[in-house]
């Protein structure tokens, strides 16, 4: 039996034992699982088959196997993310169950949804739903999420609200990334390169190297050139490149057998030719994927932190089998966008430039009890401090009839957050197959706003050193139940309570009474089941769920005078339920299915004034689907292991992926639709006597067209922006090891 250990901290580890049609191609699509998994049964008791690897994750700050965690949780392993070539964390999408990134033309706007329910801080008085940690640091706002994937042990994805255990405003999940720990005694190296479609050239390294019988250092750098998607005619230039590198080390020590020193720091950047929009019916520029503007199209994005874990178990005395972590964590990260208003190749408008500067201070410190007790909790604080700081610029030019770099609009504002948490989460097992859960987590938040725009020019307000602040204090908690009904079924049922607090729209905005919104609740349900069948041949997990929000915070693009403004506000309520079928069915040694369907029917339940009618009447949007929220997500993904002579073995990937109707924007027009689609990928691999590997990947095989954003822009214009079409890469790897 193989088993895949995976653990954040090595002490844990120690203990750890169109409608019609959209229906139409999702039912086939599920036909398929279904019959590709009516074939378990007969291949396992032909005693084929080796069982299904086991996964452990640190969901609970403990280290524990995937099947018995009651949580929606989807582990991606180090070797599905080579597989699929996910190079950024925005790849990793199409393989998680009700997960969406969007885009918006910006790297430092990544949106993420879990359920239906998602953002992107826009602005720095505006915080995600969606946490995004790596190595239990959490990265902060969205310029810093999308992460250069190298040297990657595994991503955890926790669905529904994680208000106990982590640390800051988790109302819709969680993303956990863990990078590979420094081995002991071992000489590693391996070295990555490929080239591919748009003139891409990839490059990585990654060196494991011992210091000592008590300490070691993995050290990681990787770097890509890529053409943009997008021609722009003015300027001769493809936009939608993606250039970017990262440069990752980590010091691991060991003074003892109880004590464990673990020291990361990292930095990444990238600098990239953008666009944000692809005007409708472009007079300029005809064809799809191709524009003509003279703004200043630029997306430069820096982020970099430093992150110290220490562990040390107990081994004597009243805390015997104790272990206690104290985790600190320091991010920055700064983003430089610039846009073309007007989209055209004459100078209107232009944005130049929005810049952010975000800075944060973390410090956690939690003491676990013994596993091996029938009661065990994890009991800590947390203190988290930040400083953001952002400006905005707008320029007119000779086509709006003034002289270049008219000001048009500036704004300018800082907020600083400081935060105090305690939490508190216990199991106790009740009967050998009973286990119950409950988590509380109070935290008291500060924020403090300071802001100033000038925008008569073009219809907004002007003020000067405007503040403002709040203190929010929330309770979170959660309690669940787990009934291993047989060694190979689990099942669960749970409750949670998430919190969001309130913040500002320091955005260009009409008026300051378009800057506050208030904080947001939700309460979350789930019932499961995590099922290993037929010998440990076919998993299962089903998980069935609805979660209730209150004073939603929603961003939507309303028309205010002449100008289309992105304002932010706290509908009254919003629902969201469905069902996520996950697992992985062995049919041989050599042949594998996984699979991941997703359900998400996420609704305003109660929305008034949400848009306006086109006589420009607010209408209540009660019954419109949440913006970049499909109902449908799923995935079929088989791998196909064979031999390769003398030389090695091979490996056949092919995944295909489905998703849903969304809309952009809550006012559901259809000008803001994007169709259901469909996409294909496949790599193929061989590895040659342990040392080489070969690959070829591609994504989007069919070259599918579809939308990453549609809508209206500030100045009216409706447009488009649209994916890249298909892309391949081919290159090798080498690894030493002594």
């Amino acid at each position: 039996m193989n088993k895949t250990l995976r653990c954040a901290s090595p002490l844990g580890c120690r203990n750890a034992s169109k409608p019609q049609r959209q229906a139409g191609s999702h039912i086939l699509l599920g036909a398929v699982v279904v019959t590709l998994l009516s074939t378990v049964p007969e291949v396992a008791r032909a005693g084929q088959v080796d069982v299904i690897d086991e996964i452990v994750v640190t969901a609970r700050q403990r280290s524990e196997t995937l099947q018995q965690v009651p949580i929606a949780i989807s582990a991606l392993t180090s070797q599905a993310l080579e597989e699929g070539g996910f190079d950024t964390l925005k790849k990793i999408e199409f393989s998680v169950p009700n997960l969406v990134f969007g885009e918006t033309g910006s790297s430092g706007e990544t949106h993420i949804g879990m359920r239906g329910i998602g953002d992107f801080s826009r602005n720095v008085g505006f915080d995600t739903r969606v946490g995004v940690y790596i190595d239990d640091v959490f990265i902060g706002q969205s310029l810093a999420v999308d992460q250069s994937l190298v040297d990657i042990a595994q991503i955890d994805v926790l669905r529904g609200p994680q208000g106990t255990l982590f640390g800051k405003n988790t109302s819709s999940g969680v993303i956990s990334i863990a990078t590979n720990r420094p081995e002991l005694g071992s000489t590693q190296a391996e070295v990555t390169a490929f080239l591919g479609s748009r003139n891409t050239r990839n490059g990585s390294i990654v060196a494991n190297l011992p210091l000592g019988d008590r300490s070691a250092a993995r050290i990681s750098f990787m770097g890509q050139q890529q053409d943009g998607h997008v021609e722009n005619l003015t300027s001769g230039k493809d936009l939608m490149s993606n250039d970017h590198y990262q440069g990752r080390g980590r010091l691991l020590f060991q003074p003892s057998n109880q004590l464990d020193l673990d020291l990361s720091v990292d930095y990444g950047k990238q600098n990239n030719d953008t666009v944000f929009l692809e005007p409708v019916d472009d007079p300029f520029a005809p064809r799809r994927r191709q524009v003509a503007q003279d703004g200043p199209l630029i997306d430069q994005n820096t982020r970099w932190g430093a992150g110290l874990k220490a562990d040390y178990l107990f081994l004597d005395g009243a805390l015997d089998g104790f272990a206690l972590t104290a985790i600190s964590g320091f991010r920055h990260a700064e983003r430089k966008v610039g846009s073309d208003e007007d989209a055209s190749p004459e100078y209107g408008l232009h944005v130049a430039f929005f810049e952010d500067e975000f800075q944060h201070f973390t410090q956690e410190l939690r003491l676990a009890s013994p596993e091996h007790l029938p009661f065990r909790y994890v009991v800590g604080g947390y203190y988290f401090r930040q400083s953001a700081e952002q400006s905005r610029q707008a320029l007119f030019g000779p086509a709006f009839g003034a002289p270049e770099d008219t000001l048009a609009a500036r704004g300018g504002a800082k907020v600083d957050t400081e935060a105090w948490a305690g939490f508190v989460n216990a199991n106790y097992d009740l009967t050998p197959a009973v286990t119950l859960t409950a988590g509380l987590r109070y935290t008291r938040e500060e924020k403090d706003l300071t802001v100033s725009q000038f925008g008569a020019p073009v219809g907004l307000a002007d003020f000067f050193g405007f503040t403002d602040s709040f203190t929010d204090h929330s309770l979170t908690a959660t309690v669940n139940a787990f009934y291993q009904a047989t060694d190979d079924v689990g099942l669960y049922a749970a409750w949670s309570r998430g919190h969001k607090s309130g913040g500002w729209n320091v955005d260009f905005i009409a008026a300051t009474d378009f800057l506050p919104f208030d904080e947001e609740t939700v309460d979350s349900f789930e019932i499961g089941a995590r099922m290993d069948l037929f010998d440990r041949r076919l998993r299962l997990n089903i998980t069935a769920f609805r979660a209730e929000y209150d004073d939603f915070q929603v961003f939507q693009f309303q028309q205010v005078g002449p100008s289309t403004l992105l304002r932010v506000s706290n509908a009254a309520e919003v629902v969201t339920q469905g069902v996520e079928f996950e697992g992985i069915a062995r049919l041989t040694d050599a042949f594998e299915v996984s699979y991941a369907l997703g359900y998400a029917d996420a609704e305003f339940d109660d929305f008034p004034g949400g848009a306006t009618d086109d006589a420009g009447v607010p209408v209540n949007i009660a019954g419109n689907q949440l913006p970049r929220a499909p109902k449908l997500t799923s995935s079929v993904t088989a791998r196909y292991n064979f031999p390769v002579g003398e030389l090695g073995t091979g490996r056949l990937v092919v995944n295909y992926t489905r998703r849903g109707k969304q809309f952009f924007n809550p006012d559901n027009r259809d000008g803001t639709r994007q169709d259901t689609f469909g996409l294909l990928n496949a790599s193929l691999e061989v590895d040659l006597r342990d040392s080489w590997t070969l690959f070829v990947r591609a994504r989007n095989l069919t070259d599918k067209d579809y939308r990453v954003n549609r809508g209206v822009s500030f100045l009216g214009i409706p447009f488009d922006l649209w994916a890249p079409p298909r892309t391949w890469s081919l290159g090798a790897t080498y690894r030493f090891q002594h």
